[in-house]
């Protein structure tokens, strides 16, 4: 509210002297309506103020933009930390602005930037946290994030939105999702409310224009003025404040090319994607509450190039036994035992089979190459890296953007596992010797750019 307050004094005393805008032809300059043209003036800079994007502001705020790093931290961080105090890869970061050694924003940008020289220079709470987390050294992300993004994602772990509760109430509906796309539709509902309220106020004032136009000419005792259309009036403002009216073309211009930008890049790209599936498979059970291993049901991630959606006969190892604990349950694995021909009364197989369609959600182009086991193997990636904390999912949905540029960005701040790769060693140690300053060798070093390398 602060930064908007600023704003809107900012665009009020840019806006007001911009070619007399106080002498628009709509409203006649007379003392009865200089207050409510003014009141005019202020309400547009305010609706302005409101509808504009926050990214205008938030390259020059040192304090960094919450909501830029919600976007920074999703696309970056969320794959090893939450937001609560649940630990991913790396540990949960509720409350860590009061943690961290004070001034959290000095110590934090540090950290995030390259935590790796940040703990040589001997700093205490760097190395304990190095320590209570089993040595596990945190991305680089110099080079990777600016200082602006750095401080955006502090702003907005100083301030995190609460952390959704998954619940079997909505296994398979995507509730959640529904509710994200209503809380973001909101802002367009507000910006249309406030254009609609500034229309409906020009006509009121241009009628209140014509009135008091009428008085003043019956007291001079010249003829009234000839009633113009709006059209005309609007045309006629356009040729007598050509300056004002080229500015704020280029205004629109630009804010339409920048969300059409954005709105083309999006296209396809459908993180929290989340379709219903004819069995409800919760990995929140499973893979939360059970500790079943991704691996045990995803075999082909660590041998083949598909990790796979493994058989229903994976599925009975364990339900030829367990039925479920609850009516929700036992519905659920009731579809397995149909699908599979399981008779529960008799233990054993003898009904007619059902072949189950599972909706798809991840997806890659025909010409983009990937392999599971390349990562999972070789990389020693973990499954979070890609699918989010797939423990926390009721139904299963996809969590990463999947795009070019963000698999760019993993190889370029992921570093190359050289430890238990024995099959690698010569490469490895060729690479280390073409880059002997470098801490750390990344993916990018080793010809993880190289298009040939995903693209055949």
């Amino acid at each position: 509210m602060k930064k908007q307050l600023i704003f809107f004094v900012v665009n009020y005393n840019i806006l007001l002297p911009l070619r007399r805008l106080r002498k628009l032809h709509f409203f006649y300059m007379n003392k009865p309506c200089k207050k409510l043209q003014k009141s005019l003036v202020a309400l547009f800079v305010f609706a302005l103020t409101l509808v504009t994007p926050n990214y205008l502001y938030a390259a020059n705020d040192a304090k960094g933009n919450p909501v830029a790093g919600q976007k920074v931290f999703k696309a970056n961080c969320a794959t090893c930390h939450s937001t609560g105090t649940q630990k991913v890869t790396g540990p949960g970061l509720a409350g860590v602005t009061e943690r961290v050694p004070a001034p959290y924003q000095e110590w934090m940008h540090k950290w995030i930037l390259n935590n790796a020289a940040l703990r040589k220079t001997g700093d205490a709470y760097a190395n304990k946290v190095y320590t209570d987390n089993g040595g596990t050294a945190m991305t680089v992300f110099e080079g990777t994030l600016t200082d602006a993004q750095v401080d955006d994602v502090i702003a907005f772990l100083a301030n995190p939105p609460k952390e959704e509760v998954a619940s079997t109430d909505n296994q398979g509906t995507g509730l959640e999702n529904n509710k994200a796309k209503e809380d973001e539709g909101n802002g367009g509902w507000i910006a249309l409310i406030i254009i609609g309220i500034l229309l409906v106020i020009t006509i009121v004032l241009r009628t209140v224009r014509k009135s008091l136009l009428t008085v003043v000419n019956e007291k001079k005792g010249i003829p009234a003025p000839v009633d113009q259309s709006m059209w005309n009036d609007v045309k006629l403002w356009v040729r007598t404040h050509k300056m004002t009216f080229v500015f704020l073309n280029i205004l629109v211009t630009a804010i339409f090319c920048t969300y059409g930008w954005e709105y083309l890049w999006s296209i396809d790209v459908t993180p929290g994607y989340h379709p219903s599936q004819p069995i409800n498979f919760s990995h929140q059970v499973h893979a939360g509450t059970n500790k079943i291993a991704c691996i045990y049901c995803h075999s082909g991630a660590e041998k083949g190039k598909v990790a796979g959606i493994p058989t229903l006969n994976v599925c009975m190892n364990c339900h030829k036994a367990i039925q479920g604990s609850n009516p929700d349950y036992k519905q659920e694995i009731s579809k397995i035992y149909y699908a599979v021909g399981w008779d529960v009364s008799k233990g054993a197989y003898g009904n007619p089979t059902h072949p189950v369609i599972w909706n798809r959600i991840h997806s890659l182009p025909d010409f983009v190459y990937f392999n599971h086991s390349q990562h999972v193997v070789v990389g020693k990636i973990e499954c979070q890296k890609c699918h989010g904390d797939c423990a926390t999912y009721t139904t299963n949905q996809q969590f990463a953007p999947l795009t070019m540029g963000w698999c760019i960005d993993c190889h370029r701040a992921t570093p190359v596992q050289m430890e238990g790769n024995g099959y690698y060693v010569k490469l490895h140690e060729a690479i280390q010797k073409k880059f002997p300053e470098k801490e750390q060798i990344t993916e990018a070093d080793m010809g993880g750019l190289e298009c040939g390398k995903c693209h055949y």
